[in-house]
């Protein structure tokens, strides 16, 4: 399989329904060995993989396993105005010597949630602590129903402004979904990157 020919089925997968961009990998014999898909949530996953399979087939007479197919979902969808809206109590961040610590406190219909997260004390680190905090106080809201990673914290400039942005991985079997959240830091850096969090994860919250 030559080059021309992976992007040209690079840009054939991109037409799919909900199929955001692709990524084609082939080994020295020229076979397809990882298709890797970025996709938004308007469809799920399975139906994305058996899509995939058939047009591969129709259009270039190529058979691949699904297992091959790894697809990481965007949520795009409009807000859920049925989720819970928790509220943030408190943010807290503790450094001694090498050591950091973060703890979050939450709070839904008055009950209080708890998260806590420690490591190695650094200014990148201490950012990550406070998101996995955050993390963890939802996780213990739901009972962890759904469970999250931490993919990235970045603080931005933007405007004259400092700009939170979060990127939250909501893992769920074989699919992993990026969740992005956004706060402006107003007054406290720790507070915005719990908000941004929690503006990452409240479209995909709800209460049984």
């Amino acid at each position: 399989m030559e080059t021309f020919q992976v992007e040209e089925i690079e840009g054939f997968l991109n037409k799919i329904i909900s199929v955001l961009n692709s990524r084609v990998v082939i080994n020295n014999e020229n076979q397809i060995i990882e298709v890797h898909i970025l996709a938004n949530n308007r469809r799920s996953a399975k139906q994305i993989i058996r899509d995939i399979q058939s047009a591969l087939i129709a259009k270039f007479n190529l058979r691949i396993d699904h297992k091959i197919i790894s697809i990481a979902q965007v949520y795009e969808e409009e807000e859920n105005f049925n989720a819970p809206r928790l509220v943030i109590k408190s943010v807290e961040y503790t450094s001694y010597h090498m050591s950091g610590k973060a703890k979050v406190l939450l709070e839904y219909d008055g009950n209080l949630y708890i998260g806590e997260s420690e490591g190695v004390h650094s200014s990148t680190q201490a950012n990550r602590l406070v998101g996995q905090a955050t993390i963890k106080a939802v996780e213990f809201f739901l009972n962890n129903a759904m469970r999250f990673i931490v993919e990235e914290i970045r603080i931005l400039d933007f405007v004259n402004k400092q700009v939170v942005i979060s990127g939250i991985y909501l893992v769920d079997k074989n699919t992993e979904k990026l969740l992005i959240g956004k706060c402006v830091v107003e007054n406290d850096t720790n507070s915005a990157i719990t908000k941004a969090v929690l503006d990452a994860v409240n479209r995909v919250l709800e209460v049984n």
